[in-house]
């Protein structure tokens, strides 16, 4: 026999008990259907989070001083560091070609006191953070815009106001008369001591959080007031500094370079490796359910085939009398088997990819209604996961046929034509 006529034959067997193929290859449409719709959503979630982070900039690193553990950063306690992120190293990280720019920011602890006050009502005071301005934005949440005037102050003496911060100071006017207009922050240590800083309104932001943005300068000049300690600046340095190299090696580079000065460091693309490692458990642990969902339809493609020999004990002597081999028989009952299962994996696959599309559409519009700015395909099925479903479904057929196969093609013929 040759190839084609075991192709052929093995059709026409399949075809003539349809109901029961069907059944059969159910089993394997759908563990292959589990795989494909849990496998893709691993895929499609990490390939989405893989495009945020693209689009923030895997070449940001972020710079933190190395803080003395005896003495952390409170309230009460100015910060004391063993490394120092001072303006001459902020100057030289800016001199080197291979950083396109560098942003000291400096973090006012949220525990310090803070009141915000609109002069000419003693009504309006709300109590504020500072926005430390990191400068990554998170790329799960909308980046806030300018709803008037600027995003972030650029001179000493501006102050930036949220939209939120507005609405409980109770000012529901138009937010661009309120461009220009002095403002204070007032500062109070738990001994009663006061301190009033004067600004100028620049920019209100639409992020809603009670914050508000001043320069690098007028947050040390806050910080050096509350600990009463003049060269804050000199002794402490900056609390961070955000380092955008030229190019993703470039930051590896420095990366290694920073930590080895003892300078504690942070870049986009260390958390996207671990989210990385952290989806290679999970797409094994969502494939192991449908790898259960096969090992059930190997069971049943292997039963199936074991009652054909029964039922065609006969046709199978048949054919040994007009010269088929043991390997010929071996080799269709393997090739009826795969088939099945190709079916089976042919119509999971299938039917993943429809669920999945299905799925994604009922995702983005909850993230929308939510206000995510995530956009993408959360169930995506690479060319390696087609591969994969259908050559699987394949190999569980062939699997499953090895033992049937073996046990027709050692009947002996003169008794299988005399079976009834």
């Amino acid at each position: 026999m040759t190839f084609g006529d075991i192709l052929r034959t093995a059709w026409s067997n399949l075809t003539r008990r349809k109901v029961r193929t069907s059944l059969t290859s159910l089993g394997v449409t759908v563990g292959i259907f589990t795989i494909v719709v849990m496998l893709s959503l691993g895929v499609g979630v990490q390939r989405v989070i893989q495009q945020q982070f693209d689009a923030i900039g895997l070449e940001n690193v972020v710079v933190q001083p190395r803080d003395a553990e005896r003495n952390p950063y409170t309230r009460y306690v100015r910060p004391e560091r063993e490394v120092v992120i001072s303006p001459a190293k902020i100057a030289e990280w800016q001199q080197r070609p291979d950083i396109v720019s560098v942003t000291p920011i400096v973090d006012v602890n949220e525990s310090i006191s803070k009141r915000l006050v609109l002069p000419g009502d003693a009504t309006a005071t709300i109590a504020v953070g500072v926005d430390p301005g990191v400068g990554i934005n998170n790329p799960f949440e909308t980046p806030p815009t300018a709803l008037a005037g600027v995003l972030r102050p650029t001179k000493d003496g501006e102050i930036v106001i949220s939209q939120r911060a507005l609405r409980r100071l109770g000012l529901t006017a138009e937010v661009n008369n309120l461009i220009g207009q002095e403002v204070q922050l007032v500062m109070e240590t738990p001994r009663g001591e006061s301190q009033t800083f004067d600004y100028t309104l620049v920019g209100v932001s639409s992020a809603d959080n009670n914050l508000v943005a001043l320069t690098p300068n007028d947050s040390i000049a806050l910080k050096a007031w509350w600990f009463n300690e003049p060269d804050l600046l000199a002794t402490e340095g900056y609390d961070y500094a955000l380092i955008r190299a030229k190019d993703l090696n470039v930051a590896r580079q420095l990366t290694n370079e920073l930590r080895a000065e003892r300078f504690r460091v942070q870049s986009v693309e260390t958390v996207l490796e671990l989210a990385s490692k952290i989806f290679l458990v999970i797409n094994i642990m969502l494939g192991s359910v449908g790898g259960l969902a096969l090992f059930v339809a190997t069971i049943g493609i292997m039963n199936t085939m074991i009652m054909a020999i029964y039922e065609r004990t006969r046709e199978i002597g048949t054919l040994k009398a007009i010269g088929a081999s043991r390997g010929n028989i071996r080799t269709l009952f393997m090739t009826e088997a795969g088939m099945i299962g190709f079916f089976g994996g042919v119509v999971g696959l299938l039917g993943g990819w429809g669920t999945g599309r299905v799925l994604n559409r009922f995702a983005l519009a909850y993230l929308e209604q939510e206000q995510v700015p995530i956009r993408g395909d959360f169930f995506y099925i690479p060319p390696w996961l087609i591969a994969l479903a259908l050559g699987f479904g394949l190999v569980v057929g062939i699997i499953a046929g090895l033992y049937p196969a073996a046990r027709a093609a050692r009947l002996d013929p003169i008794k299988a034509l005399r079976h009834e």
